[in-house]
């Protein structure tokens, strides 16, 4: 019985000896398995993390100058709107002095106005 015994301790001694030096051979197809790896292996997996991470960034950059053009455009049409609202309100100041102008003139200086401004219009028509 302890024959047997000893032969099974042996047996399994070997195999944990041949299972060690497996192990910690640094064999390529075990690299990472049980938390050993070669420096080749690091590498490669080092390697393919930043190339991930490069992707991002690239994409990230894409997307934040996307953005900033995106608001560049928004920045220009806003001072735009503001510059027609501006020039609206000034238009309607205007006419405002311009009502109150006509209102204080006889009715044959106003036909005479109409007269020029139609004379205007046509000449810009011909042109």
């Amino acid at each position: 019985m302890r024959k047997v015994k000893n032969v099974i301790q042996g047996a399994f001694l070997f195999a944990f000896v041949i299972l060690s030096v497996f192990i910690f051979s640094g064999c390529q197809s075990l690299a990472g398995t049980f938390g050993i790896a070669t420096e080749q292996y690091v590498d490669e997996k080092v390697s393919e993390s930043e190339g991930k991470l490069s992707a991002q960034v690239d994409g990230n950059r894409s997307k934040i100058d996307t953005y900033a053009e995106t608001a560049d455009k928004l920045e220009e049409l806003i001072g735009s709107v503001e510059d027609t609202v501006r020039t609206t309100e000034e238009l309607k100041q205007l006419a405002v002095v311009l009502e109150e102008r006509l209102n204080d003139l006889p009715k044959e200086t106003i036909t005479q106005l109409v007269d020029v401004l139609q004379q205007y219009l046509d000449a810009q028509d011909s042109q």
